[in-house]
């Protein structure tokens, strides 16, 4: 696991909104900001970025295999964002219906008024009755914002929650020769930053190698897992109870 920083996203400079930080990590306050700023530059999906868009049409489709696998009709989605997977997939699938669930209020506003998506404002499983059943879940780039220890705890509670098939998304990956190179960049980029040499930008997460992630999800209770797509910075990982 290594530490990623960063100091823009969808073109928003954090700095117009935000004292950034090279040691706390980007939290909901952080992020309902970056909100407020992202929907006065964004109206609709159409006016964003079309190549972003049509990576996250990518992962859509890799969801929509496995859920056509298991003829999945309701689904969970942990963490949906402003929800463009979760409106691909309802639009090019029949009978699939989706709760999806954001900490941050009103951010899934673009799909609010679509007949297939139930969404729910707060933190899995919190926010969810005890009662639901779900055919599959799954979570999108959200792995990179906890620690081990956290993500440990949130990959235990889906499975604690009963989910029994979980695809994860990660779009933090990085390959296991890189960690040396990521270290001596950190570590340059530490002893620059407090003489002004360098800004260290928004601490904004974790990434971890493939490996790492299948060991995690392994010792959080899932008994088979198994990468499904692969590519430079992107990994699905299946697993199963």
């Amino acid at each position: 696991m290594n530490k990623l920083y960063q100091s823009k996203w969808h073109g928003i400079n954090f700095k117009d909104f935000s004292a950034c930080s090279n040691k706390k990590i980007a939290d909901k306050s952080f992020y309902d900001k970056f909100y407020k700023q992202f929907f006065k530059k964004y109206r609709s999906f159409d006016d964003l970025d079309v190549d972003w868009v049509e990576y996250k049409e990518t992962i859509a489709k890799e969801i929509i295999k496995e859920i056509q696998l298991k003829k999945s009709k309701s689904i969970l989605s942990i963490g949906c964002g402003i929800g463009i997977v979760e409106k691909y997939i309802v639009e090019n699938t029949k009978d699939v219906n989706i709760t999806a669930i954001e900490p941050s209020e009103g951010v899934s506003k673009w799909i609010g008024n679509t007949s297939k998506i139930q969404i729910k404002d707060g933190y899995f499983p919190d926010v969810l009755d005890d009662n639901l059943n779900f055919d599959m879940s799954f979570s999108n780039s959200i792995d990179y914002t906890f620690n081990n220890k956290e993500y440990e705890i949130f990959l235990r509670s889906v499975v604690d929650y009963g989910i029994k098939e979980f695809i994860l998304i990660s779009v933090s990956k990085y390959k296991k020769e890189q960690t040396l190179k990521i270290l001596i960049k950190n570590l340059i980029k530490s002893i620059l930053s407090p003489i002004g040499l360098y800004n260290k930008h928004q601490f904004w997460g974790y990434c971890r190698t493939s490996n790492e992630q299948v060991k995690i999800l392994k010792k959080s209770g899932f008994n088979v897992v198994s990468v499904v797509y692969e590519s430079d910075n992107t990994l699905i990982i299946k697993a199963l109870v």
